[in-house]
Parts: C-alpha cells; sequence; structure tokens
C-alpha cells in the first residue's frame, strides 16, 4: 500500500468517526434499552411481590401463634376454664372463653381509669370473645375478624382489648372446620349465632358455672386467620388450667 492509499484510508476513517451515530441508530437504542428497562422492572416488581406476599403470611401465622401463646399462659394461671353468653356483649361469640382466678388477684386490672392496678378480692375472670369487622369502615385493626379480651372483678368489667386482628370473617363461605380433640366435649364455642368466625374452643366439659366445674382445667383453642377468600391458616392448641 502506497503513501496516497494510506492517505486515502485515515480521511476515510477521520470522515467516518465526524460522521457519528445517525439518528435512525439513537431511536432504535432507546427502543432496546426501553424494553429492557421495562422487563427488569416488572420482574423486580414480581419479586417485590412474592415476598410481601410470603412474608405477610409468614407475619400472619406468628402473630396467631403468639396470641395462643399469651392465651395459654393466662390459662396455666387459671382455677376454671368455662363459658359464658352473659359477659359476651360487645362480641359476635355466642358463647365466649371464661378464664376464672383465685379471689386476691394483685395489680388486676386499672377499674378506676386512674393509671393504677387494682386488686381484685372476689370473682376475678377474662373472657375472650370474637368481633366480625369485615362491614366496618374503620382501619385500625386488620379485617375481617378480631380477638377480643375483658378483664373482670366480680361484675365490673374493663373495655374490650383486641389482641389479634384479620381472623376468618362469618360472612365469608369458606369457613373452616373444627373438630375437638376426643378428651374434650364435642362442642365447639366462639362462633358467632351462624356457627361460623375465626375463634373456636372446645372445653372438658360443658358446664358453664366455675364454682361447680373445678376439675374442668382442660381446653383447646382454635385461631383461624384470614390470607384470602380461599386460603386460611389455622393454628390450635390444647392447654391446661392450673390446679388449685
Amino acid at each position: 500500500m502506497n503513501q496516497y492509499q494510506l492517505l486515502k484510508l485515515f480521511l476515510s476513517l477521520k470522515k467516518s468517526r465526524e460522521k457519528g451515530i445517525s439518528l435512525t441508530e439513537l431511536i432504535v437504542a432507546l427502543v432496546i434499552s426501553g424494553i429492557v428497562l421495562t422487563a427488569a422492572a416488572s420482574g423486580f416488581v414480581n419479586v417485590l411481590r412474592a415476598n410481601q406476599s410470603v412474608e405477610s403470611k409468614t407475619i400472619r401465622s406468628s402473630n396467631l401463634q403468639k396470641t395462643l401463646a399469651f392465651i395459654q399462659d393466662e390459662m396455666k394461671s387459671a382455677r376454671a376454664v368455662t363459658r359464658t353468653s352473659s359477659s359476651c356483649s360487645g362480641s359476635d361469640s355466642e358463647s365466649c372463653l371464661v378464664l376464672t382466678y383465685p379471689d386476691g388477684q394483685e395489680d388486676w386490672l386499672d377499674l378506676n381509669s386512674d393509671g393504677i392496678k387494682d386488686t381484685c378480692p372476689s370473682n376475678p375472670y377474662i373472657v375472650y370473645g370474637y368481633e366480625d369487622i369485615s362491614a366496618s369502615t374503620s382501619t385500625e385493626w386488620l379485617k375481617p375478624g378480631l380477638l377480643k379480651r375483658k378483664v373482670f372483678c366480680d361484675t365490673q368489667g374493663g373495655n374490650w382489648q383486641v389482641i389479634a386482628d384479620g381472623l376468618v370473617s362469618g360472612n365469608e363461605t369458606n369457613q373452616p372446620t373444627t373438630s375437638c380433640h376426643a378428651e374434650l366435649s364435642t362442642t365447639v364455642y366462639g362462633m358467632d349465632s351462624n356457627d361460623k368466625g375465626g375463634f373456636r374452643f372446645c372445653l372438658d366439659t360443658d358446664d358453664t358455672d366455675p364454682a361447680t366445674a373445678p376439675n374442668n382445667r382442660l381446653a383447646q383453642i382454635f385461631l383461624y386467620g384470614h390470607i384470602d377468600n380461599n386460603t386460611n391458616i389455622p393454628i390450635s392448641v390444647i392447654t391446661f388450667a392450673r390446679s388449685e
């Protein structure tokens, strides 16, 4: 290759570099980049949603386990486990779970709303009931159902306290099936008037009076947490109350 040919090649390369990228090439590059970024973003969003769904189910299951552990701890110090309808006002349960304790409980409840917990000299007990909030407009609790707790000293009671939310509602068609343990009564309590809801329990006997059921210290508790219309998390535990 002579000097003339080398010079011609150099000028050709220089002209090509000075020419730059054409508009068509730029548009094609932008379109391809947009497709790649859209696909990547969509995949990332799907991964986040899947992780969020798994995390949500894990958290709800963990919350139900913690709630059952809380009830179990309270049952261990109770002298009898029965049921009641009269102290269920404010809940949707036809029969609420009742944990009865020995008299003379200290630091039992702030009955006077003065910030000081009082001693309960006679008939202290705790009631657990279910409430359906599927039709409520409140955003304070996770719908559609709640497990509530109320403390009594004799006939004076405090306020209902929510200890679990996100339970199965009475309006859902996919209701869980509950069977009591073989050692317990076959009757299931805790549900609403239509035998529905996410809180249920079985007792050793059907006696509703703690005074005449001193040996009624065994119960099975069921909590059904709501995930979607087709899936529920069933959590249950068999626990004993304290023997006097």
